[in-house]
């Protein structure tokens, strides 16, 4: 478990208060988490070069002995990568319910859950976070499903929504990623 699962995890734990506050307040807790993101990424990266830097033999891995293009892509492996491929997560998330939404009319995600949902799935890691859109939609899935056949109402047309839950589901899915961290070996195959 590293800083930034922790901060996530914690920032979560915060929106629970921001459900239904208006966007402002979720761009703010959004904006804290990618600047200590990559804060923190940059701080990594910056200790790694000095203690290179200091040390007898790692020093020749620096320049002007290798070029920078060596530690730079060292420092995108170790340090960048999970930061940078969760964000690009969270925009194809946010693609994603887009066309959802267009293909079924605006009847499945409402508005505020355009950012709601691609905010929180920044906040878990690539390619975990697909895996909060897909649990959520399935649950709505269900959810009409039992609607339908049990209590003989609503149906498809019926917009249900998890605006309320997506945070709880987002800190179960945390909880998933800080506890099962470099064991999910069927989801290596899909990071880049």
């Amino acid at each position: 478990m590293n800083f930034i699962h922790v901060l996530s995890l914690v920032l979560s734990i915060i929106l629970i208060f921001f459900r239904n506050q208006d966007k402002k307040n979720w761009l703010i807790v959004f904006l804290i988490f990618f600047l200590f993101s990559l804060f923190f990424s940059s701080l990594e990266s910056y200790l790694q070069y000095k203690i290179w830097e200091y040390h007898p033999l790692s020093k020749f891995l620096l320049p002007p002995y290798q070029p920078i293009s060596y530690f730079l892509s060292y420092a995108y492996y170790h340090f960048y990568k999970e930061v940078i491929w969760r964000f690009l997560g969270a925009f194809f998330v946010f693609l994603i319910i887009y066309f959802l939404n267009k293909i079924f009319k605006e009847g499945v995600f409402y508005y505020d859950e355009y950012y709601i949902i691609p905010i929180l799935t920044s906040f878990i890691d690539f390619p975990l976070n697909f895996f909060l859109l897909v649990s959520g939609l399935l649950i709505i899935f269900l959810w009409h499903l039992i609607r339908t056949i049990i209590k003989k109402e609503g149906g498809l047309s019926e917009k249900i929504s998890l605006r309320n839950y997506w945070v709880f589901l987002c800190i179960f899915f945390i909880i998933i990623n800080i506890a099962t961290k470099n064991r999910l070996y069927f989801l290596e195959n899909f990071k880049p």
